[in-house]
Order: structure tokens, then C-alpha cells, then sequence
């Protein structure tokens, strides 16, 4: 993914959620401005990452010295670890929603994640 594109993706993920927020109170905009902002960076990097683990796969030989084994891919340990945050930063910024809300999950990501997962 080039840096235009990052960018790009960035920037539609950062208008989307400002939508879904727009009407927050004044009070909270300052927080859920930087949810806002640290979702779509997580995003971004997320898609990165899904790129590099779908080229390389999840495992990959690995040699130190005279041993050689499979280990866990880097970018599936980093994807690992920040889906887990950006999906506690996603049930973080839902709950400034009034009741009965929530951020529609149905982005190209998500479908991706569903189908990877059957």
C-alpha cells in the first residue's frame, strides 16, 4: 500500500466516524476527536498489515544459526495485538452514542474478516 493510499484510506475512515459523531456534545468532542483519530491511524495499519500477512502468510521459516523453524509471521504478531486495540478503541467511541446506536462494522475490513474467518 503506497503512502497516497494510506492516506486516502485515512482520511475516508476519519470522515466516516466524524459523521456518525458530528453530534456529540461539546463536552466530549475533545475525546472522541482523539478516539476518532487513533481508530482510523489503527485502521490504516490494520489494512497494512492484512496485506502483508495475505503475501507472506501467517507463519514463516526461520533460521538462527544452525536451527531452522516456523515462527509467527512479525506482522501477524503486530495484527494481533492491534486489532485488539482498535477494537477497544471502536467499543470505546460507540459508547458516546445515544442508545440504540452504533458504528456500522460493514467496511471492507470487516467483510474481510468475516469471510477469512469461515
Amino acid at each position: 500500500m503506497t503512502n497516497k493510499e494510506k492516506k486516502k484510506l485515512k482520511e475516508e475512515k476519519l470522515a466516516t466516524l466524524k459523521t456518525i459523531f458530528e453530534n456529540v456534545t461539546e463536552n466530549k468532542k475533545a475525546l472522541v476527536t482523539g478516539l476518532i483519530e487513533q481508530s482510523a491511524f489503527m485502521y490504516v495499519q490494520l489494512k497494512e498489515l492484512n496485506e502483508i500477512i495475505e503475501k507472506k502468510g501467517s507463519v514463516e521459516n526461520f533460521k538462527q544459526g544452525k536451527q531452522e523453524f516456523l515462527r509467527e509471521q512479525p506482522a501477524m504478531k503486530s495484527y494481533n495485538s492491534l486489532i485488539k486495540n482498535y477494537n477497544i478503541t471502536i467499543k470505546q467511541l460507540s459508547e458516546f452514542l445515544p442508545p440504540g446506536n452504533s458504528i456500522p462494522m460493514d467496511d471492507e475490513f470487516e467483510r474481510y474478516k468475516r469471510e477469512r474467518n469461515k
